[in-house]
């Protein structure tokens, strides 16, 4: 995404008690500045730091109305005024803007976004075991299986590892039945490791990770689960953080 002036990408996280949230995330690069960015399931709203920019997104849905302070803006098949374009190939929005700030779009087709439990927030020691819910009322962490650890490799922030790093098996519970989107894993060993997640009554998926590589494991899961699996091969070196899940 390339644009004449500033570009930027925003990685949007929300609040949520104890845990970060986001859906996929939202992709944003604009000729401004963004002063606020927001979404839920069908919906963006952000604003810029001028009144006239040129905006790129990349959606998960398709939308029906866009609309800059209060007022819609067009269809068009070129951006030589204020109006939009929408690849639904690639679910690419761009939004040219005159005289607003504020722009929002709605429509149809996507997911609700996504809940993040990271291992920052609430902060325990390094080295500490997790035993049972973390967040409270969250997750059920498999007791002597899962330890927080310091940043380490591509992860800047305390993670998690395995207490016993020749484990070929970790799991949690959920407190109550969610959707396991899936985990950032990063493989500081020397050879490829293998993780295979899987989960009562709903299709296990497969994973390899090489040395050094920072993977987005993604389940594509639809269905609400209590218990997953991770089957691990070759795991000393793997690490994980950004665990996502969603509400039925």
């Amino acid at each position: 995404m390339l644009l004449c002036g500033l570009l930027f990408t925003v990685v949007v996280k929300f609040g949520y008690p104890r845990t970060r949230s986001a859906a996929w995330p939202l992709e944003l690069g604009s000729s401004s500045i963004a002063t606020h960015v927001s979404y839920g399931k069908d919906s963006v709203t952000y604003s810029t730091f001028d009144p006239e920019a040129t905006d790129v997104l990349r959606l998960d849905f398709v939308p029906e109305s866009v609309m800059a302070d209060g007022r819609a803006l067009a269809a068009r098949k070129d951006l030589n005024a204020p109006g939009f374009i929408f690849d639904a190939s690639t679910k690419v929005l761009r939004v040219r803007h005159q005289g607003a700030k504020s722009v929002s779009v709605q429509g149809s087709g996507g997911q609700a976004p996504s809940l993040y439990v990271t291992f920052d927030d609430p902060h325990l020691a390094a080295g500490t075991q997790l035993e049972r819910r973390y967040p409270s009322g969250i997750i059920d962490w498999e007791p002597g299986a899962w330890q927080i650890s310091v940043p380490h490799g591509k992860f800047g922030t305390f993670n998690l590892s395995l207490v016993d790093p020749k484990a070929e098996t970790a799991r949690f519970r959920f407190y109550a039945p969610r959707i396991f989107v899936g985990i950032d894993a990063y493989n500081g060993g020397s050879s490829e490791a293998g993780v295979t997640v899987h989960s009562p009554n709903v299709r296990e998926v497969s994973f390899t990770i090489k040395p050094g590589e920072l993977k987005r494991i993604r389940t594509g899961w639809r269905d609400p689960s209590s218990e997953v699996v991770l089957d691990l091969k070759n795991g000393a070196g793997l690490r994980f953080d950004n665990l996502a899940y969603r509400f039925e």
